[in-house]
């Protein structure tokens, strides 16, 4: 008596949102989310009066400094997987999601400014 091997009905794990997403996209957008108390922590230790905003403008520097970067790496990391003929929806999506927040940030300050 043999018994025969049944063929493995698994299939591979469907990727979840957030890995299709990407997980460096998770991490650029929590660093901008962190950044919004850390200048505020930076504003609140700082001078009062007429000099304040160097925390404000400490922490828009550094947001616009790894944004830049950020941009650059995946720009970088999008051309090598065109060139390569990979998957190239997760650096297409880090690459638009810089341009989409300056773009979101500039209505929002048209619609607060009216």
């Amino acid at each position: 008596m043999v018994e025969e091997a049944k063929p493995s009905t698994l299939s591979p794990a469907k990727p979840t949102r957030w890995r299709r997403f990407g997980y460096r996209n998770i991490a650029y957008l929590a660093f901008l989310v962190l950044l919004i108390p850390f200048g505020i922590a930076l504003e609140a230790s700082g001078p009062a009066g007429p000099d304040r905003g160097g925390g404000v403008g400490a922490a828009v520097m550094m947001g616009g400094i790894g944004t830049l970067l950020f941009f650059i790496a995946n720009a970088v990391l999008l051309l090598i997987a065109l060139i390569k003929r990979r998957p190239a929806r997760i650096p297409l999506i880090a690459c638009a999601l810089p341009v989409a927040i300056v773009v979101f940030m500039l209505l929002l300050e048209e619609l607060t400014v009216s």
